[in-house]
């Protein structure tokens, strides 16, 4: 059944202090964010215990609430619609429950804190400035998710009908190929929109910035007795130029007074940033990106099943502190140099490994409404979305997230050890991916990989077994 969006508004004011205690409001995929003016009138324990809620944890100044991905944008819309709250931008890390404010009214059901969460804060310390940059990626690449799922599924889709149901029809596969390519022809200048704009520039010299970059005309120009090569480099390239050319408009901005800075910030910004991507960014960015296609290749051919499980098993802590973002340009280079991602899907693992932790906590607890958490997660868990049973299950209760981890690591070995590949590079993943893998090959041991990983992580977990939180009535 759909949330109920009235219970769940008027449950989460009276959880907070109501509507004049918060201050900014907004909400990524799967999770409602808020922040208010004081900490004291907010009760953790009770945004829990809301209806429709999957999770509660703080992260930074930031009160988040796990609702999953088809009700986070509709509750937010919810709640604007009646109060025109300040914008919330997307960022923060992991707090465990145990160390966000009023910790001791919070401490009941299975977000139990203990020794273990002293160590994620201080992992969350050490790692915030590095959270902070991954959110700018972040904010960068999240809003093309949509364009990426959809164009992403028709060309995995294209691949496997191309050398089947359709292997003799050219026509219609060339065709198919247009519509899965759509976000991907335009891609750096969307880039480039969203860099300029998150590095507090103009947006639209963003798309100068990408088109100068990829011009086809560079294949006729030469600089320092080298041709220029459109598109070198990539989004790699697209964002430190974006990054150069907004810090650059930002100063001429401050210095150039009057009617002449409409004219004299852009023309210089395009002119000496165009000069200087050519001839010093994008050869750097093009051997980065070289020599990233390179090092993934030799780690996954040289290291074998040893690098799909490390890359596997750590993907849940990357995840967990926020930084798993960093890695969205990453898997973009790695299909515009191999035309092919041999690295998403190993971390794909990830979710599956937890789907099976997370199986075995729903067939071992007592906690009815830990079942019900669990129940309430898994679906969107196989098909991806994890971010419910990370913060809602596993690691709270923590043994579990462990169990994911070591799941994760055996079916990253799997999937390294056969060379599975994505024909795209993110935006779905769990049983979704199987539509967008590039070939028959990567979809039979991608199935292979992912139910080892969700045994695995099923059979660690049982047999690591966790700390029971006791039922309500029992407290």
């Amino acid at each position: 059944m759909p949330a109920d969006l009235k219970a769940m508004y008027e449950g989460i004011l009276a959880a907070c202090g109501g509507v004049d205690n918060i201050t900014t409001l907004g909400c990524c995929m799967t999770r409602l964010r808020f922040t208010v003016k004081d900490e004291a009138l907010v009760s953790p324990d009770a945004l829990r215990r809301v209806k429709d809620v999957a999770g509660y944890f703080y992260s930074g100044t930031q009160h988040q609430l796990i609702v999953g991905p088809s009700t986070a944008g509709k509750l937010a819309a919810y709640f604007n619609e009646r109060h025109p709250f300040a914008p919330l931008n997307v960022s923060g890390v992991y707090v465990p429950p145990a160390l966000a404010p009023n910790a001791a009214a919070s401490a009941e059901g299975p977000a139990v804190g203990e020794a273990k969460a002293n160590k994620a804060a201080v992992r969350k310390k050490y790692s915030s400035r590095i959270s902070r940059a991954c959110a700018v990626i972040g904010n960068i690449f999240l809003p093309l998710i949509p364009a990426y799922i959809g164009c992403g599924l028709i060309l995995g889709i294209t691949n496997i009908l191309s050398k089947t149901l359709l292997a003799g029809d050219p026509n219609t596969i060339a065709l198919l190929g247009v519509f899965g390519n759509g976000i991907f022809f335009y891609l750096n200048a969307i880039v480039g929109y969203n860099a300029n704009k998150e590095f507090g520039g103009t947006p639209a010299l963003g798309v100068a910035f990408a088109g100068i970059l990829n011009m086809p005309a560079l294949a006729n120009v030469t600089l320092f007795g080298q041709a220029l090569v459109p598109g070198k480099g990539g989004v790699i390239a697209v964002l430190l130029v974006c990054w150069a050319g907004s810090w650059l408009e930002k100063r001429l901005r401050a210095h150039v007074k009057g009617s002449a800075e409409m004219f004299v910030t852009p023309t210089l910004t395009v002119l000496v940033v165009g000069i200087v991507s050519l001839a010093l960014i994008q050869p750097v960015a093009g051997w980065l990106s070289d020599q990233l296609a390179l090092q993934t290749q030799n780690a996954l051919k040289h290291g074998g099943v040893i690098a799909g499980a490390l890359l596997g098993g750590t993907f849940l802590p990357l995840v967990m502190m926020g930084i798993h973002q960093s890695l969205v340009p990453i898997h973009q280079q790695l299909v515009d140099a191999l035309g092919a991602n041999p690295l998403f899907p190993i971390l794909c693992m990830a979710g599956a490994g937890q789907v099976g932790a997370s199986v075995a906590v729903l067939l071992k607890t007592k906690n009815s409404r830990l079942k019900t958490i669990v129940k309430n997660a898994l679906p969107v868990g196989i098909l991806g979305v994890g971010e419910p049973l990370i913060y809602g299950v596993t690691l709270p209760l923590f043994k579990p997230f462990i169990g994911a981890c070591l799941g994760a690591a055996c079916g990253g070995a799997v999937i390294a050890a056969f060379h599975v590949t994505s024909a795209i590079p993110f935006g779905v993943s769990g049983v979704v991916l199987f539509l967008a893998l590039s070939n028959l090959h990567s979809v039979i041991f991608y199935g292979v990989g992912f139910l080892v990983s969700l045994i695995a992580g099923f059979a660690i977990t049982w047999k690591m077994g966790f700390d029971d939180p006791p039922n309500e009535e029992e407290n």
